[in-house]
């Protein structure tokens, strides 16, 4: 497989890769490098997070009051810190990469939010455990978890009361996408999901005095139908394959459609919405590394800072600041701007992000400039100075990256070419590895993956 298809399978499968590891991986064929991939992620390792509080309070409590668990909550508050910490540091650094990239994916797609971190840990180990899974299995599980029914009002639908807010983003957000059903199908979805609740320890539990047992007519089914009912007609319909299939495609391929490619990746992934068959096709089809779909995406904050962790292992020494940088480039992990999520695409970027993010290698890996003479981006570190702290670990870089050459060097770097201008400006400059490092990643390039 060729160096540069490698990059590009790891860039967009997971969060890169590192030089020494690609060397194995060239003689192998693509699919044999797929397969590789996926079983890295064969296991799921959960998240480290100290959730004793809550599990002491539980075992003291086995009858546990809503008012005495607030306090918990409230005391515990600060947990949301350490979970962000914990989740950014395992994207930045995952041995299960695939699976990790697809909880990511995932939390994009099924948006929830949550101040209680037991209900939002829950929520983001689901995301991980159904990440390469069955996806009818996944949207059932999803309907269950405190966090998404908090979120969306399920545990407030109640029979003769409904809260259609659950049935219209399931059918809208989550499986068909807008025009594919009726407002009756969202009135009569929300009856079947009545009396979804839960225990405060995070386990479900049906209220069968508040689920309405009637007949309902959802999608021309007439029948007793409950909220797993619900879910297994909306994947007979073959939209709902077709809508999760362009999210994967606009996510792992290109922002424009080609409709060929979907409509193949839909029959794939139709036959019984195995998440796995769906991405090896993908990750495996001829069209995946087509020049047209390598370099041509921008990048999320979070690839944005786990690509240069993956360059340079850097760590923060508050507590807070990697939830600081996230907020001011747009994207904070556990905090959608709404319950249809992050855009995505050209909305990452405006004159205030853009700005930050060409200076963020110089800010956190560097003295806040880059050294390159004459240019228009460095900046003092100074206004930063007082909120960031960062550590990072320029030995490992060079054990890395100290031996390859420039061109492989940028190759490793760059999801494309650099443009004949930029070539002839960076070898005018007579720069340390680590100078033309910081001055790679400060180019706008390095915005693409």
């Amino acid at each position: 497989m060729e160096v540069a298809e490698i990059y590009h399978l790891y860039r967009r499968a997971g969060f890169g890769i590192s030089p020494k590891d690609v060397a194995p991986l060239r003689p192998l064929s693509r699919e044999e490098v797929v397969t590789k991939l996926f079983q890295a992620s064969a296991a799921v390792s959960p998240l480290p997070l100290d959730l004793s509080a809550y599990h002491t309070f539980f075992a003291n409590n086995p009858s546990p009051k809503y008012s005495n668990f607030k306090n918990v909550v409230r005391q515990n508050k600060d947990l949301q810190f350490d979970l962000n910490k914990a989740w950014f540091e395992r994207i930045c650094n995952p041995s299960e990469a695939l699976n990790e990239r697809m909880t990511l994916f995932w939390a994009n797609v099924f948006v929830c939010k949550d101040n209680v971190v037991l209900y939002m840990y829950q929520f983001n180990e689901l995301l991980r455990k159904h990440a390469l899974g069955n996806f009818r299995e996944f949207v059932s599980a999803v309907s269950k978890e405190p966090a998404m029914m908090r979120y969306l009002d399920t545990n407030h639908n109640k029979k003769d009361q409904p809260n259609e807010n659950f049935a219209r983003e399931l059918l809208e957000l989550f499986t068909l996408g807008v025009g594919n059903y009726s407002e009756v199908d969202i009135k009569e979805a929300a009856r079947a999901f009545t009396g979804y609740s839960f225990h405060l320890d995070g386990r479900f539990r049906l209220r069968k005095r508040q689920h309405d047992f009637g007949m309902k007519s959802f999608m021309g089914w007439n029948n007793t139908l409950h909220g797993d009912d619900i879910i297994n007609i909306i994947c007979k319909q073959r939209q709902c394959a077709r809508y999760i299939s362009e999210k994967l495609y606009r996510y792992f391929v290109n922002e424009k459609i080609n409709e060929t490619h979907v409509e193949a990746l839909t029959d794939v992934f139709y036959q019984d919405y195995d998440i796995k068959a769906a991405l090896y096709y993908m990750f495996t089809a001829d069209w995946f590394y087509e020049a047209v779909n390598m370099g041509n995406k921008i990048k999320s904050p979070i690839d944005l800072l786990s690509s240069m962790y993956r360059i340079v292992p850097f760590e923060f020494n508050g507590e807070k600041e990697a939830v600081y940088i996230q907020r001011i480039t747009g994207q904070q992990l556990l905090q959608p701007p709404n319950v249809a999520g992050w855009e995505g695409g050209k909305s990452w970027i405006d004159t205030n992000t853009m700005l930050i993010r060409l200076k963020l290698p110089a800010i956190l890996l560097g003295d806040g400039r880059v050294p390159m003479e004459n240019n228009s981006w460095g900046i003092k570190r100074k206004p930063f100075g007082n909120r960031l702290q960062v550590m990072h670990d320029w030995e490992r870089f060079e054990e890395v990256y100290g031996t390859m050459s420039s061109e492989e060097f940028v190759t490793a770097v760059l999801a494309r070419p650099l443009t004949h201008g930029t070539r002839t400006l960076l070898q005018q400059q007579r720069s340390s590895r680590k100078d033309f490092c910081l001055q790679l990643m400060s180019l706008p390039e390095f915005q693409l993956t």
